[in-house]
């Protein structure tokens, strides 16, 4: 998917923002996701978090008429995320355990879902990618992939990247907005109950844009 050009509407909000002066490394960290792959229920979007806690969301809406959706077809939503959970997201993305994550896991499946962190600090960037491989925490439920399956150190992903993941979609609304441009086949899913800061964007205009629906 495409990197979108940004409306005015999300300068704004970066705009109007206090600024937040940088006291650490965890402040000036930045942290993009990217989900993609598989078939009609995966999440697809890219996701930016500036290090001042204002998250940039950018999708394909697959509904054909989600409120917010450019003529194009694509979706720009910003959002800032409440700054516990912004220090507690780049406290982790700089932790010792998921500096000890490797560059990628991949079971070798070719549609499989696909998530990628990218982080950026002032020592560098750092990127994890995960392919159709289960947490460690999912490593018993029927169907859980690990890497390289065939290699006698077949593993799966640590804890902290899923952990990481959700942390993300949780604060930033990546993933119940995600589930508003292609909603799951799963109509119990949680994605499809938003709790009320994410069911309007934060410049919002239209009141249904949490609501909508297959």
């Amino acid at each position: 998917m495409r990197w979108i050009v940004l409306p005015l509407a999300v300068l704004a909000v970066a705009a109007c923002k206090p600024a937040r002066p940088p006291a650490s490394d965890i402040d000036r960290t930045t942290v993009e996701i990217e989900r993609s792959g598989c078939l009609d229920s995966c999440p697809v979007y890219k996701l930016r978090i500036n290090s001042d806690g204002v998250a940039i969301f950018s999708a394909r809406d697959f509904t054909g008429r989600h409120p917010l959706r450019s003529a194009s077809g694509d979706l720009v939503i910003p959002h800032e995320i409440a700054d516990k959970d912004r220090r507690a997201l780049f406290q982790r993305v700089n932790s010792k355990a998921f500096a000890e994550l490797l560059p990628d896991y991949s079971s070798g499946v070719s549609d499989g879902p696909t998530t990628t962190i990218t982080v950026n600090t002032p020592s560098g960037e750092r990127r994890v990618t995960q392919n159709a491989v289960a947490c460690l925490r999912d490593s018993k439920k029927p169907g859980a992939l690990s890497s390289t399956s065939i290699d006698p150190q077949a593993r799966f992903v640590p804890d902290v990247f899923c952990e990481t993941v959700a942390l993300i979609e949780t604060a930033s609304c990546a993933g119940f907005w995600s589930a508003q441009t292609r909603p799951p086949q799963d109509p119990n899913d949680p994605r499809l109950s938003p709790p009320e800061r994410c069911r309007l964007p934060s410049f919002g205009a239209a009141a249904n844009a949490g609501s909508v629906q297959p």
